[in-house]
């Protein structure tokens, strides 16, 4: 961490550390060697639970145990009242603040609210301010982004209210802090269709005009980023947007951002004396749409084949494949 200054290890301390840690471990496997033990014996007590607890705190990815630990909820359930469920959920909040990557913990949450003794539509609610706070913190995070779907589908099942637009909004303002948030622009694969599929969409020609618009300032903005370029061929492959648009305008479309992406390919190529391999790509992809539709063009496909292969050599037999498809 910048501005805080190393600490110096010297033979006295990394002996004392060293003591410390094996203690740490014995501690460690004693617990585990005990949990496992009451596991098999079937023991579904408080103490067993609060064995399960110290144990996950040490290794939250004890996925065994979690499992175990539910096990044990469900045989006391009848007991368990509404303040231990909300314990449950801040025992959890405190596992995911320190290993937010880590699935099972995530996992166990969204069973607890299941089986939380007041689940309601506050509960959920709740649930989505929590899961919102936390991609603040890190907006990349796709068990994050996973679990916020599965809390919107709870939503509108209590509510039978749909909050696609409403998603749409929260994923396009992540996007626009951080170009390079892949699990939005997946999020956007997902609810975008979501939203024409229920005529949520009240004008969907001015909307896919618009998508166009922005796939080309977001390629603009960052044209490394593979986020967007994965977006993109997934955008204008789908067949939605084709029958929103009349066909003319469609390839328009196509065509305006093929041109785009040329231009940004020539300005790496002046800048760093390298094209991009990701606008070359796009444009091999958007050539093929363009054949597929029964266009008449002047074909640079194996042109940019040849070009990814002396650029990137490793996936030469991935190139080598593709343009015998295309042939």
């Amino acid at each position: 961490m910048h501005g805080v200054k190393r600490k110096q290890w010297t033979q006295e301390l990394l002996k004392q550390k060293k003591i410390q840690d094996e203690r740490k471990i014995a501690v460690y496997r004693d617990l585990t060697s005990k949990a496992l033990k009451s596991r098999d014996q079937c023991c579904y007590t408080p103490e067993s639970l609060k064995d399960t607890t110290r144990l996950l705190q040490a290794n939250p990815e004890f996925n065994a145990i979690w499992n175990y630990r539910r096990e044990i909820l469900i045989h006391l359930k009848t007991a368990l009242d509404e303040e231990f469920w909300d314990s449950e959920l801040m025992f959890t909040l405190a596992q995911l603040k320190m290993f937010p990557k880590v699935y099972w913990i995530w996992n166990h949450r969204l069973w607890t609210l299941e089986n939380h003794s007041k689940s309601s539509v506050k509960v959920w609610e709740r649930e989505l301010a929590m899961v919102s706070k936390l991609l603040q913190l890190d907006a990349r995070n796709f068990h994050g982004w996973h679990y916020r779907r599965l809390i919107l589908d709870k939503i509108e099942k209590f509510t039978g209210c749909n909050r696609d637009k409403e998603e749409l909004k929260f994923v396009t303002e992540n996007i626009n802090k951080n170009i390079s948030n892949y699990s939005a622009w997946h999020q956007r694969t997902v609810l975008i269709p979501r939203l024409f599929a229920n005529k949520q969409i009240s004008d969907e020609k001015e909307f896919m005009r618009k998508e166009f618009a922005y796939i080309t300032n977001a390629i603009f903005t960052d044209a490394e980023d593979q986020s967007v370029w994965f977006y993109i061929n997934w955008f204008i492959k789908n067949e939605m947007v084709l029958s929103a648009l009349e066909r003319e305008e469609y390839i328009n479309l196509l065509q305006d951002l093929e041109k785009n992406i040329r231009v940004i390919n020539q300005d790496d190529l002046e800048f760093s004396g390298k094209q991009n391999n990701w606008c070359l790509k796009i444009l091999i992809v958007i050539e093929k749409v363009q054949r597929e539709m029964g266009l008449t063009i002047e074909s640079h496909t194996n042109e940019y084949l040849k070009q990814l292969i002396e650029a990137d050599p490793l996936r030469k037999n991935r190139y080598v494949s593709l343009g015998e498809e295309m042939s």
